[in-house]
């Protein structure tokens, strides 16, 4: 029993699984803290300031690291040095711009901004910078199935800003400000603990060549539009919220997000060590395999997370206020829509994943495109006719149904092997090899 333990606890996905487990778990600690500490108004600005900051944030990582994944997996030490080398140019490229961007909004167009967003706008490119030493090297551990390091890395991260969260309650130096301050602290200083176990190569950089640069940027280019309209799918959702209605409804809207980590965690997971694999058969132009891994990896994690999402609905009112408190209660209904629809979210982000890796990005920008621009509308005219925050909930449930259903047609056009029922099937034999696994053996007498 004990050595099918360790093999399960030495497994990838498990420290995947883990790395992500720990960051929701620093993650709603953090927001638990953030939501008692600030008002309501105060945590709604916040809420949509670090939803920019990951947009940012987000941008870069779609431009790189699916490209790093791709075209380091497998092939000889200086392909791989080149690929990082040249991924470190562009990221560097980018940040600058990032930085340069804000300070120029921040000068030129400050007084559009209320003092709070005046402020925020001046840390915006800041921030990228801190966190990008830190977040290349998640990237290059990924490509290298080094799960085991990103676990250090996501304890590193999360585990020091509720520190110094922590650390400001104690002083009643709590403000918006000082929760900026702490947060780049920490990104600062997990950034320096990646840099000193050198897992960012960053003397690959002065081997990178033209050729390299223009193969990632062409790749990354349709990977971020991809990314960034899915991105844009929560902040539009704040966005709408806190023009027709109020910051206090981000607030209460935040909260329906957070009870969805629990289902991010096992999907962010699965997707970090699912990228690799289909890319590899796809490498390899194995399609018959690249289908198989889709519907494996689609229908293990959508049995999986039942158990997550019954439980949820059966506990929605008590874990709200364990999370916040009753002044959140209202968010239920939302709540509770989400999680009617996250029986969706498997098949939706392993399509998106799956057209990227089989390099066809441009039908998955459109997709996202699409869905993106679907809830914008649906957002507006629901809130419109019902000034209801549970419209905006309906709205989005509404466009992920319409991009499952565009990406599994497009998918199965380049898949032919692929089918509906398959991903059931696969699925289900994969859970029941995964318990074979940790079912203890009973001990044989003669």
């Amino acid at each position: 029993m004990a050595f099918k333990i360790l093999s399960v606890i030495r497994n990838r996905h498990f420290h995947s699984l883990l790395g992500n487990v720990i960051m929701a778990f620093f993650n709603v600690l953090s927001f638990a803290l953030l939501v008692r500490m600030l008002s309501l108004t105060a945590f709604g600005e916040w809420v949509l300031f670090l939803a920019t900051y990951n947009i940012l944030d987000q941008v870069r990582t779609a431009l790189l690291q699916s490209g790093i994944i791709k075209f380091s997996a497998g092939v000889d030490p200086d392909t791989n040095n080149q690929v990082t080398g040249a991924a470190w140019y562009i990221s560097l490229l980018l940040t600058a711009g990032y930085i340069i961007l804000s300070y120029l909004v921040y000068f030129a167009a400050g007084h559009l901004f209320s003092e709070t967003w005046h402020f925020f706008l001046m840390w915006l490119g800041v921030m990228t910078l801190l966190s990008l030493p830190f977040n290349f090297a998640t990237w290059l551990l990924q490509a290298a199935h080094r799960f085991d390091k990103i676990v250090q890395v996501r304890i590193m991260q999360n585990g020091s800003f509720l520190i110094f969260l922590g650390i400001l309650w104690l002083l009643k130096q709590v403000s918006l400000p000082h929760v900026l301050y702490v947060y780049s602290l920490s990104l600062l200083v997990t950034s320096i603990y990646c840099l000193c176990f050198g897992w960012t190569s960053l003397r690959t950089l002065r081997i990178h060549s033209k050729e390299r640069i223009m193969e990632l940027y062409r790749y990354g280019r349709l990977i971020v539009g991809s990314m960034v309209s899915s991105s844009f799918l929560n902040y539009s959702d704040n966005l709408v919220l806190r023009t027709m209605l109020n910051p206090a409804a981000v607030a209460v809207y935040s909260i329906p997000q957070k009870f969805m980590e629990v289902i991010e965690i096992i999907l962010r997971s699965f997707v970090a060590t699912f990228q690799p694999t289909v890319s590899s058969a796809a490498n390899r132009n194995d399609l018959k395999e690249a289908s198989r891994t889709f519907c494996r990896y689609t229908g293990t994690v959508t049995l999986m997370i039942l158990p997550f999402v019954i439980g949820l609905l059966l506990f929605t009112q008590p874990l709200i206020k364990i999370l916040a408190s009753s002044t959140y209660l209202p968010a239920t209904d939302i709540v509770r829509i989400f999680l009617f629809s996250a029986i969706l979210y498997p098949i939706d982000r392993f399509t998106g994943v799956a057209l990227d890796m089989i390099n066809k990005p441009l039908v998955n920008f459109y997709k996202n495109l699409l869905k993106l621009v679907l809830n914008i509308v649906l957002d507006i005219v629901l809130v419109w006719s019902f000034a209801d925050i549970r419209a905006v909930a309906i709205a989005s449930s509404l466009n992920l149904l319409f991009a499952v259903i565009f990406g599994y047609y497009f998918l199965r056009r380049y898949l032919p092997d692929l089918r509906i029922k398959h991903i059931g099937q696969y699925g289900w034999q994969e859970c029941k090899q995964l318990l074979v696994r940790l079912k203890p053996r009973r001990l044989q007498y003669k």
